[in-house]
């Protein structure tokens, strides 16, 4: 009857003040930050790490990025499975998941290119296998696609020629005040 009862008042205690619950959902994510190459992230647990870069340095809609991965497990060594790379729009439609084997040339590096059809918020995510079935996530921002040199230098030159055109227009073009002959 004592040991019951004492449960229940332990029990029935309100948390303590400052207590945070352990969630283990942000012990899965890693922060994308700017590197002299483009972007890196690195995520460790107790049984693996991972390692990433994301180039080029600034993600436009409607062009290629890379996302590259080198998985190690400190327990059993480099990882040579299959290792699942992907990309999510937060709040949109676009999805993009590609299950690559080793880089021949680069052995337990794992690449994949996506194209983000739009701009704004997308999740990175990098799934494997060493001892249990892994998945991590991280954020990055896509912005506006950029215009090409080739289609600036153009619209250029058409400002410039309306400009050249306008102008001989005034100089050369017919006075308000101007009576026509006969």
């Amino acid at each position: 009857m004592f040991l019951s009862a004492y449960l229940t008042i332990v029990l029935c205690q309100p948390p303590p003040e400052g207590f945070v619950p352990h969630n283990t959902a942000d012990l899965m994510t890693f922060r994308v930050q700017p590197d002299k190459n483009g972007l890196s992230f690195d995520w460790s647990d107790a049984e693996d790490r991972v390692r990433g870069t994301v180039s080029p340095n600034e993600l436009s809609a409607g062009a290629p990025f890379t996302l590259s991965v080198a998985v190690g497990s400190f327990a059993s060594g480099d990882l040579d499975g299959p290792v699942t790379l992907g990309v999510e729009q937060v709040g949109g439609t676009f999805k993009a998941l590609e299950t690559v084997a080793p880089s021949k040339t680069t052995p337990r590096v794992w690449n994949a290119t996506f194209t983000p059809p739009e701009s704004g918020s997308y999740l990175l995510k990098v799934t494997f296998k060493s001892g249990h079935q892994k998945s991590l996530r991280g954020a990055v921002e896509v912005g506006m696609g950029r215009v090409s040199p080739a289609t600036a230098l153009g619209l250029g030159a058409a400002v410039v020629l309306a400009g050249l055109a306008y102008g001989l227009f005034l100089l050369f073009g017919k006075k308000a005040g101007a009576v026509s002959g006969s």
